[in-house]
Protein backbone atom coordinates (compact mmCIF):
# COMPACT_ATOMS: atom_id res chain seq x y z
CA UNK A 1 0.00 0.00 0.00
CA UNK A 2 1.34 3.43 -0.92
CA UNK A 3 2.25 5.75 1.88
CA UNK A 4 0.27 9.03 1.91
CA UNK A 5 2.30 12.09 1.09
CA UNK A 6 3.14 14.47 3.91
CA UNK A 7 1.75 17.86 2.84
CA UNK A 8 3.42 19.53 5.82
CA UNK A 9 6.85 18.83 4.34
CA UNK A 10 8.85 21.89 3.34
CA UNK A 11 11.27 21.72 0.43
CA UNK A 12 14.12 23.96 -0.65
CA UNK A 13 14.76 24.08 -4.39
CA UNK A 14 17.88 25.63 -5.88
CA UNK A 15 17.72 26.97 -9.44
CA UNK A 16 21.50 27.08 -9.83
CA UNK A 17 23.33 29.71 -11.86
CA UNK A 18 21.99 29.05 -15.38
CA UNK A 19 18.32 29.51 -16.20
CA UNK A 20 18.42 29.26 -19.97
CA UNK A 21 16.71 27.05 -22.55
CA UNK A 22 19.02 24.07 -22.00
CA UNK A 23 17.70 23.76 -18.43
CA UNK A 24 14.10 24.88 -18.95
CA UNK A 25 12.58 21.37 -18.85
CA UNK A 26 14.73 20.48 -15.83
CA UNK A 27 13.55 23.57 -13.93
CA UNK A 28 9.92 22.91 -14.84
CA UNK A 29 10.25 19.33 -13.56
CA UNK A 30 12.07 20.47 -10.42
CA UNK A 31 9.21 22.79 -9.48
CA UNK A 32 6.57 20.21 -10.46
CA UNK A 33 8.23 17.65 -8.18
CA UNK A 34 7.34 19.84 -5.21
CA UNK A 35 3.59 19.94 -5.89
CA UNK A 36 3.03 17.44 -3.08
CA UNK A 37 4.92 19.50 -0.49
CA UNK A 38 3.34 21.76 2.09
CA UNK A 39 5.67 24.63 1.23
CA UNK A 40 8.53 25.41 -1.11
CA UNK A 41 11.46 27.76 -0.69
CA UNK A 42 12.97 28.70 -4.05
CA UNK A 43 16.64 29.67 -4.00
CA UNK A 44 17.58 31.82 -7.00
CA UNK A 45 20.35 34.00 -5.61
CA UNK A 46 22.95 32.28 -7.80
CA UNK A 47 21.18 32.80 -11.15
CA UNK A 48 23.63 34.60 -13.45
CA UNK A 49 22.20 33.74 -16.88
CA UNK A 50 18.52 33.76 -17.84
CA UNK A 51 16.54 33.77 -21.06
CA UNK A 52 12.87 33.74 -22.08
CA UNK A 53 12.65 29.93 -21.92
CA UNK A 54 13.99 29.98 -18.37
CA UNK A 55 11.44 32.61 -17.36
CA UNK A 56 8.67 30.58 -18.99
CA UNK A 57 9.77 27.50 -17.04
CA UNK A 58 9.53 29.49 -13.81
CA UNK A 59 6.09 30.86 -14.69
CA UNK A 60 4.79 27.35 -15.43
CA UNK A 61 6.36 25.95 -12.26
CA UNK A 62 4.98 28.70 -10.01
CA UNK A 63 1.52 28.31 -11.60
CA UNK A 64 1.56 24.56 -10.91
CA UNK A 65 2.59 25.12 -7.29
CA UNK A 66 -0.14 27.75 -6.91
CA UNK A 67 -2.75 25.36 -8.38
CA UNK A 68 -1.59 22.61 -5.99
CA UNK A 69 -1.97 25.11 -3.11
CA UNK A 70 1.68 24.80 -2.12
CA UNK A 71 2.94 27.78 -0.12
CA UNK A 72 5.82 29.40 -2.01
CA UNK A 73 8.50 31.92 -1.16
CA UNK A 74 11.80 33.01 -2.60
CA UNK A 75 14.88 32.46 -0.43
CA UNK A 76 16.89 34.71 -2.71
CA UNK A 77 16.58 36.31 -6.13
CA UNK A 78 19.66 37.42 -8.02
CA UNK A 79 19.72 40.91 -9.55
CA UNK A 80 19.99 39.22 -12.98
CA UNK A 81 16.79 37.23 -12.47
CA UNK A 82 14.97 40.18 -10.93
CA UNK A 83 15.90 42.43 -13.87
CA UNK A 84 14.88 39.83 -16.45
CA UNK A 85 11.54 39.21 -14.71
CA UNK A 86 10.86 42.95 -14.48
CA UNK A 87 11.80 43.56 -18.12
CA UNK A 88 9.49 40.74 -19.25
CA UNK A 89 6.66 41.95 -16.99
CA UNK A 90 6.67 38.71 -15.01
CA UNK A 91 7.38 39.92 -11.48
CA UNK A 92 3.75 39.45 -10.42
CA UNK A 93 3.37 36.06 -12.16
CA UNK A 94 6.55 34.86 -10.45
CA UNK A 95 5.45 36.33 -7.12
CA UNK A 96 8.78 38.09 -6.65
CA UNK A 97 8.42 40.92 -4.17
CA UNK A 98 10.64 43.94 -3.80
CA UNK A 99 11.63 44.17 -7.47
CA UNK A 100 11.46 47.72 -8.81
CA UNK A 101 9.59 48.41 -12.02
CA UNK A 102 12.47 48.91 -14.45
CA UNK A 103 10.21 50.34 -17.13
CA UNK A 104 8.62 53.02 -14.97
CA UNK A 105 4.93 53.54 -14.23
CA UNK A 106 2.33 52.03 -16.55
CA UNK A 107 0.97 54.32 -19.21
Amino acid sequence: MARPKNRSESRRLSLGDDLRIARAAEVTNLLASACDAGSVEIEAAQVERVDAAGLQALVVGIARLRKAKVARHWAGVSPTLAAAAALAGLVEALEISGVPDLLGPSR
